[in-house]
């Protein structure tokens, strides 16, 4: 069933059961109400005849009471039955069968005997007193009652049920409407969020779209429906940001497989065309041999390096553990800096400083790597004569390793992308340098698998490359 139609169902259910109580608390006060003020009548007449009825051959004055209230009186002779004589108010002659008379009888005559409910055939239900008389004629006692029918009650509590019924029905009816109308008002939020719901559901998300443009309009934050709209809401972003970085990610590791593959086809190639050299007769030429195998090995040399350099970037994705050495970064840097300047004498290297000793915590041979990478892209990627200095230092907390250089720094095009795997940008960085675009990517995983970050960019007083590897300081 429905939550709109339980709801109603259950409003209805509980006005119903209230209406109904109220109702009959009514119908019982009202009935009770009346039957006292009868039982009020009666006994105030039964007391007024012992205590002003002296001559009980004559009680007219004492009777009085109970006449004008409405009551009617039969006398009962001493061998119990009903003469059918009445008293004032009650002017209609009345046949009283054996039975009520015998009902009658057995009617108490003391002054402390309450009216009582008694069943006549001649009147139906009426609540009665019974009092000791004389009869005037015959100077022989009698019993006198006095009763009251019940039915004026009767008709009057049945009226009144009717004037229930139709009220509660009619109020029933009236709820009816506006319960529904309210839930239904109400629930047309919690409706939006189901449409909501259905509208991303049938989006073909399978098929690789990362947007969601379904979300739940203008959620209320102060009312539970509102509060789960957002919820929606917040779920669809989580998903379709979620989404965004799948499909990057796949797009990356398209790219990143072509990548490898491009790079990995022109040693293949060049093994290939070697191998078939010596196979048609360059190896019966000793020189030609020498050639076409330093050409094979210097292929193979490439495709190792490339290979380990994959190997590396998916050990650090794998998030395999490092070594935990303390490392002074200073010494680190100076070495590497001093194998720069053996590889690269063209350059000018410098390592600056301070005097205090930096330590750190890792891998030495990992951070060893990546600060050679930043060299080794320093030198391959700027002219003859270029000033390379890396500088150590501690900031926010931070060690970092700053290499700067007066080259031609990063193309604009390339620098918000600098850090991704087989990047490159114009020529000076084209592959005829022999670099396969995984040095700034290494770096940056090596420093990330270290708890620190990478930072590219180019010299904001001039021109040049200013890299900084950030390291948290040993505790």
């Amino acid at each position: 069933m429905p939550l709109r139609r339980r709801l109603v169902i259950g409003v209805l259910t509980v006005m119903a059961t209230a209406l109904v109580v109220v109702g009959l608390a009514t119908f019982l006060a009202l009935r009770s109400w009346m039957t006292d003020q009868i039982d009020t009548s009666l006994t105030q007449g039964k007391a007024r005849f012992f205590t002003e009825a002296d001559d009980r051959s004559h009680p007219e004055e004492a009777l009085q009471t109970w006449t004008t209230s409405g009551a009617s009186l039969v006398v009962l002779s001493p061998d119990g039955q009903a003469t059918g004589e009445t008293f004032a108010g009650d002017t209609t002659p009345r046949h009283y069968s054996a039975a009520d008379a015998r009902t009658l009888a057995t009617m108490s005559t003391s002054a402390s005997a309450g009216p009582v409910t008694i069943e006549l055939e001649a009147l139906g239900s009426s609540r009665a007193v019974a009092v000791p008389a004389i009869d005037g004629r015959t100077a022989t006692p009698v019993t006198l009652v006095a009763f009251i029918p019940l039915s004026r009650t009767s008709k009057v509590a049945g009226r009144l049920v009717i004037v229930e019924l139709v009220t509660i029905s009619l109020a029933l009816l009236m709820m009816a409407l506006i319960a529904t109308w309210f839930v239904r008002r109400s629930l047309r939020p919690l409706q939006e969020v189901a449409d909501t719901a259905s509208e991303v559901a049938s989006l073909p998300l399978e098929r690789g779209d990362v947007a969601i443009p379904a979300r739940v309009p203008n959620p209320i934050p102060t009312t539970e429906v509102g509060q789960v709209g957002l919820a929606v809401n917040a779920m669809l972003d989580h998903i379709e940001s979620s989404l965004q970085t799948r499909a990057d990610s796949e797009d990356k590791l398209r790219r990143f497989v072509s990548d490898a593959g491009h790079e990995l086809r022109t040693p293949l190639a060049a093994v290939r065309g070697y191998a078939e050299l010596m196979r048609r007769g360059a190896g019966s030429d000793p020189e030609q041999s020498l050639v076409a195998a330093q050409r094979i090995e210097a292929a193979a040399n490439r495709m190792g390096l490339l290979v380990e350099d994959l190997l590396l970037l998916a050990s650090m994705d794998e998030e395999r553990p490092l070594s935990r050495d303390a490392i002074d970064l200073l010494a680190l840097v100076e070495d590497t800096v001093a194998e720069a300047a053996t590889a690269g004498p063209e350059h000018e290297w410098a390592a600056e400083g301070p005097e205090r000793v930096i330590t750190v915590v890792g891998d030495a041979v990992r951070l060893h790597q990546a600060v050679a990478n930043l060299l080794a892209n320093a030198r391959a990627h700027t002219p003859e004569g270029t000033s390379v200095i890396t500088t150590v230092g501690i900031s926010d907390s931070l060690a970092y390793v700053e290499v700067r250089d007066n080259g031609p720094g990063f193309p604009d095009d390339l620098l918000p992308r600098a850090t991704e795997r087989f990047a490159r940008g114009d020529a000076s960085r084209s592959r005829a340098t022999g670099g396969s675009g995984l040095g700034l990517a290494i770096v940056k995983a090596v420093a990330e698998a270290h708890g620190g970050s990478l930072e590219v960019g180019n010299d904001y007083g001039g021109t040049g490359a200013v890299i900084r590897l950030s390291l948290p300081l040993q505790d």
